[in-house]
């Protein structure tokens, strides 16, 4: 299993899920819909050891003697999971919890006889940011790059000059799209060739996925320095920070590539990030950046990245309320457990978490009005403050 920092911070794990209807807003699986989801490798019932000064697991009840033993093993190490790395792990009656889902899974035989429980002990939990998923739904969040008989491969970064002062660059969800962050960095790059004195920063489509790409595009808007934190049940902080083009989370610097995975087979990936150094013709310059209703979990951590930095603002509507951190863990027999452990903490120190993330101007819109242009409500009030600050006014 990875350290406890890669694996809370390299991958952000995204709500489309959610928002696609595979879970419900209690964290309980509902039917399966095509969506994307980070995976960090999870060895079939390895035990997950309790960092220093945190509780072990409750133990389980008294064996059950018509519960077979791949049952109680596997229902067990979901258990652990759950009470050693939720967020919410210090605010569950733990005994309980394990009583009842030992009497909810009693006479199991398989792995499956058991979800039931599995479903009401995450519902303990009260986050609708952690899920459990059956195979088939698991399998549903893995599509293909390019789906045969769809409009092509998923959409990456664009962008473009608005005016002539105001540079506009939009983020899709993104879950390790192999050129995601290439492709956003050479967006920043050729619309700062034409010298905008302020930058538009559109998240209104961004419902999550994998941070890191996304951050690696907007480096050079976003600047060196502390960018915001991973900080979880106990306090512990995770810095995510800029430097010199490097992103890194706890002082573990984001690797270029995503190896190749073998615990669950899936393929690495070439230019996960870019490490990108490019440096604005002007820089430091003023960032507006948009949010709404689908901007979320790792969206929302891009959003975050800029609260506290000088010169931005947030414009449009709240966010999706999931800016926390999850891991995900696969297991042997094709079911997928998505927990939240961390919370989203901005550079000012701020906590954010499953509540919407209001903007600092509201700015009502409807999917009609996202042009990323003139006549766009969000992007119009966006240019207004830009052009008023003393960057673009010089």
């Amino acid at each position: 299993m990875a350290t406890r920092t890669r694996k809370r911070g390299v991958l952000l794990s995204l709500s489309v899920a959610l928002a696609a209807g595979l879970v419900t807003a209690n964290g309980s699986a509902s039917a399966a819909d095509s969506a994307s989801a980070t995976r960090v490798a999870q060895a079939p019932f390895e035990m997950v050891q309790s960092p220093p000064g945190r509780v072990a697991a409750a133990p389980s009840p008294p064996p059950d003697p018509d519960m077979s033993a791949a049952a109680e093993l596997f229902l067990t190490h979901v258990l652990d999971l759950l009470q050693k790395n939720s967020l919410e792990r210090n605010k569950v009656d733990w005994p309980e919890v394990r009583r009842q889902a030992f009497a909810d899974a009693a006479g199991a035989k398989t792995t499956a006889d058991t979800y039931e429980a599995i479903d009401t002990a995450v519902k303990a939990l009260n986050n609708r940011h952690t899920y459990f998923l059956r195979p088939d739904q698991a399998a549903a969040l893995d599509p293909p790059v390019e789906v045969p008989g769809t409009e092509g491969p998923p959409p990456v970064p664009r962008g473009h000059l608005i005016g002539q002062k105001i540079g506009y660059v939009s983020l899709p969800t993104t879950d390790k799209i192999p050129g995601y962050a290439r492709a956003g960095a050479e967006v920043v790059r050729t619309v700062d060739a034409s010298g905008p004195c302020g930058w538009i920063v559109d998240l209104r489509g961004d419902s999550g996925g994998a941070m890191w790409p996304m951050l690696d595009a907007l480096a050079p808007l976003l600047g060196d320095g502390r960018l915001g934190a991973f900080v979880d049940a106990d306090g512990e902080q995770s810095a995510w920070e800029l430097k010199k083009g490097q992103l890194s989370v706890g002082g573990e610097v984001i690797s270029k590539d995503v190896p190749p995975s073998i615990e669950t087979g899936e393929p690495g990936i070439d230019d996960y990030v870019t490490h990108n150094a490019y440096v604005l013709k002007r820089p430091r310059p003023p960032v507006a950046v948009l949010t709404g209703p689908e901007t979320a979990s790792a969206g929302e951590a891009t959003l975050i990245a800029f609260r506290g930095r000088p010169e931005a603002r947030s414009f449009g509507l709240p966010t999706a309320g999931l800016a926390t951190g999850n891991t995900t863990y696969p297991f042997h027999d094709g079911s997928l457990l998505v927990l939240t452990e961390t919370a989203d903490v901005d550079r000012t120190g701020r906590r954010y978490g499953n509540t919407p993330i209001a903007p600092d101007v509201r700015v009502d819109f409807t999917d009609q009005d996202v042009a990323g242009g003139p006549g766009d409500p969000v992007v119009d009030a966006a240019r207004k403050w830009l052009e008023s600050r003393p960057a673009c006014r010089a």
